[in-house]
């Protein structure tokens, strides 16, 4: 007979790619309280990195760690030297977020601040890092007059009446059903919105290939202005119309817009910005 396995899908915190698992139900099983690691090494969710995923004895997962800390400990050390000798207006580069915060969670503040999510890093200890310095970093990003919108903030309960991180991500998810919710440990307790992060994502890695950390936050300035740029002229096409259906509506962006690729994934988005930040009654006119 053959033995029981929990499923988990976690994300790597380098580069946000998820896979589900099946790990031995036996490893939960001994561990009524605390925490269970789990190593996952190279191709079991992504080809480059390894990772120590930290699940509850429910197999819910709390967070991820480096296989190797001082390894982790020294990259952190380099870019935050990097930061202070070459970011011109912030505390921190890209880098050094996603080291801190993981991929996943970097994506998901984008996503929340472009699209007005109110969000909340939920942690038993004070934040580590400074929030206003936090929010300055996401919402100069974003142009007027969308800028400064919402605000990333913090939920901090008490471990000793909350011993188990996982009971208590699910009580702030409950309570907080329209709210982007992550924690400290890489790990992103939920996502609000129905569409996807591939957008956010691929402006990421885009910007990660630039080595000046100045440029990678040009990047994904620039990627952001032409997305609300199309999102713009969508709801301008959209008045001049009486009735359009989807797929002559994102040919005619095509054609419009000469900067960026318009298909599916790009509509679904452009809907809910134009939804979260504009009205829904215009989106009434596509068939």
């Amino acid at each position: 007979m053959s033995e029981p396995f929990k499923i988990i899908r976690p994300a790597c915190p380098k580069c946000g790619i998820m896979k589900l698992l099946k790990i031995p139900r036996s490893v939960f099983d001994h561990k009524t309280y605390g925490f269970v690691k789990i190593q996952v090494p190279k191709g079991a969710v992504c080809q480059d990195h390894q990772f120590l995923v930290i699940a509850d004895s429910q197999a819910r997962i709390i967070g991820y760690e480096a296989i190797d800390k001082a390894i982790s400990l020294e990259e952190e050390r380099r870019e935050e030297m990097l930061v202070k000798d070459r970011v011109k207006d912030f505390k921190f580069s890209l880098k050094s977020l996603i080291n801190k915060f993981g991929f996943n969670s970097v994506a998901g503040f984008i996503h929340a601040k472009l699209f007005k999510y109110d969000t909340y890093i939920v942690r038993s200890e004070e934040p580590e890092i400074n929030l206003a310095d936090l929010n300055e970093y996401f919402d100069k990003m974003i142009p007027e007059p969308y800028r400064n919108s919402v605000k990333i903030d913090v939920i901090t309960y008490d471990n000793e009446i909350y011993n188990s991180p996982g009971y208590y991500y699910t009580l702030c998810a409950n309570k907080r059903t329209r709210a982007y919710l992550l924690n400290p440990r890489r790990h992103v307790i939920q996502m609000p919105w129905r569409t996807s992060i591939a957008y956010e994502s691929n402006i990421i890695n885009y910007a990660l290939q630039k080595e000046d950390p100045n440029d990678q936050y040009k990047v994904l300035a620039d990627s952001i202005q032409r997305f609300i740029l199309d999102s713009e002229v969508t709801e301008q096409k959209l008045k001049e119309v009486k009735k359009i259906s989807e797929k002559n509506l994102i040919k005619m962006l095509d054609k419009e817009l000469t900067l960026s690729t318009i298909n599916k994934d790009r509509m679904s988005i452009i809907k809910e910005f134009l939804v979260r930040r504009k009205s829904s009654d215009v989106l009434s006119k596509v068939k």
